[in-house]
């Protein structure tokens, strides 16, 4: 056999070969060993590859365990260290009954023995070499045995008084850790004085900590689900938040679809209209076909237009559109998403408001696009500039409600205010691209103010100083429902 082959092998080759000659196929074997050989330590490689394929999900769940046990160990060692002693030397009074039932109470899906055990072998011997480091105490050994028997006696209680109840509560948590936590205590105390020598007042000191410790548990599990459901509304506001913007945006384009299908309606009117006045006309044979498949195509696209209008409708149409907000509401709503987006851009403006008099809306979803447009209109025309503000001001005077959106951008040139409500009128592009904006944003606002709550809107400027829009609507038309 060369040498190559024997050093280069998965185990010696003398040993396989004594491994053949106890087979009925030795004979087949040794006739060609080599051959035989490299077939066998590939069917062991192969067996041993898939061997680990199967045991690795069971190895990463054991690894899992293994890490929460000792992390659990870790972390009652370390608060065994914040202690006093009571009673005799070696009895400590330690924050390790605090943090023991927490871990079992957030690891339930584990044996509770398994917890308690790993923390009565890790925590002892943690305590024992800090004792024969720092303590001149003689019976160390001892002390470290009834330090350990008291995690041994804890898990047990704790297991069979709440792990195994199919339904828990607090209560019964708070009773399972003041039991158990006494008469692990009581056994602990009981090895470090031989069974002899008790007082009244161990007793009674004793259930008296145990009542603390299970109290601080408690209060701490209460705390960090209060945290829980602080975090979890406060997502749920930001949803409710995001969810308002979006659900105004679209309202408001399906108020302004529906307005124009009312001008494509015309459209068709004026394309068939058209085709009945040719007919009295000679020679007008393509004309009168070309007005006649204006109308149609016309009319098909209405078709279409009116189908997204109502299943855009129906998505954006629910009972939260009959529930009223107050104005507070709804401008802290605007504010935050305003105040985002100055952050997300690196904007140096400042946004201000200040509400003298709280109000009731119906159509608030309006109401937000409004006031978003406004502000937005501000912050476009503040653009990059330093020390740029806004200022919104909402009072009531009068039962009319004024709403003023206030800036120190760019202001509006005198010869175009009169154009500023023009739906396509823009003085803003695109320096890179050179695309114009829509310019519907003020034409919206008109449109939703003077069409949905009868009001009136009004616009000072003056170029470089600033602008003011102040927005009147009468308070019954804030609480009137436009449908």
């Amino acid at each position: 056999m060369p040498e190559s082959l024997t050093s280069a092998a998965f185990f010696p080759e003398k040993l396989f070969r004594r491994f053949c000659r106890r087979q009925v196929f030795i004979l087949t074997i040794d006739r060609q060993p080599k051959k035989w050989y490299s077939f066998f330590v590939k069917i062991l490689i192969l067996g041993i590859t898939n061997f680990e394929n199967q045991i690795d999900t069971e190895g990463v769940v054991i690894i899992k365990k293994l890490k929460m046990m000792l992390t659990v160990a870790i972390c009652v060692a370390l608060a065994a260290q914040i202690n006093f002693e009571l009673f005799t030397p070696g009895f400590m009074i330690s924050l390790a009954p605090v943090i023991l039932p927490l871990m079992l109470y957030y690891n339930r899906d584990y044996n509770p023995l398994v917890i308690t055990f790993s923390a009565g072998i890790i925590s002892p011997l943690y305590r024992s070499m800090i004792l024969y480091v720092t303590s001149s105490i003689p019976n160390i050994l001892e002390i470290i045995y009834s330090d350990a028997i008291f995690y041994f006696s804890y898990g047990i209680l704790f297991l069979f008084l709440y792990s195994k109840k199919s339904k828990s509560s607090l209560a019964n948590l708070f009773a399972a850790i003041v039991i158990s936590d006494y008469f692990s205590n009581i056994i602990e105390i009981s090895v470090i004085l031989h069974f002899a020598n008790y007082r009244y007042e161990i007793f009674q000191t004793l259930i008296i900590v145990a009542f603390i410790r299970a109290s601080i548990v408690v209060y701490i599990i209460l705390l960090l689900r209060y945290y829980s459901f602080f975090l979890r509304r406060e997502e749920h506001e930001e949803r409710y938040r995001k969810l308002i913007v979006i659900t105004s945006n679209v309202k408001s384009e399906i108020y302004f679809m529906n307005k124009n299908n009312i001008q494509i309606e015309e459209v068709m009117k004026k394309a068939y209209y058209l085709y009945k006045s040719l007919l009295s006309v000679e020679n007008t044979e393509n004309l009168r076909k070309t007005s006649l498949d204006v109308a149609k195509e016309v009319h098909e696209i209405k078709k279409d237009y009116i189908s997204i209008i109502r299943g855009l409708e129906e998505l954006f149409t629910d009972k939260a559109d009959d529930v009223q907000m107050n104005i507070k509401d709804l401008i802290s709503i605007v504010i935050d998403e305003v105040k985002e987006f100055i952050r997300c851009n690196n904007l140096k403006i400042h946004v201000d408001y200040k509400i003298n008099d709280n109000f009731i809306i119906t159509n608030h979803y309006y109401l937000v696009t409004i006031l978003r447009n406004l502000i937005y209109n501000s912050i476009e025309a503040i653009g990059s500039k330093n020390n740029g503000y806004i200022d919104i001001d909402i009072q009531k005077k009068h039962n009319v409600c004024i709403i003023s959106v206030s800036d120190n951008g760019t202001g509006i040139e005198k010869d175009n205010m009169h154009y500023i409500y023009n739906a396509g009128f823009s003085t803003k592009f695109e320096e890179k691209t050179g695309d114009i904006c829509r310019g519907i944003g003020l034409a919206h606002v008109k449109g939703i103010v003077e069409e949905v709550f009868g009001g009136t809107i009004e616009v000072e400027s003056e170029v470089g100083i600033g602008t003011k829009f102040t927005v009147k609507i009468n308070e019954e038309e804030m609480e009137r429902d436009s449908k």
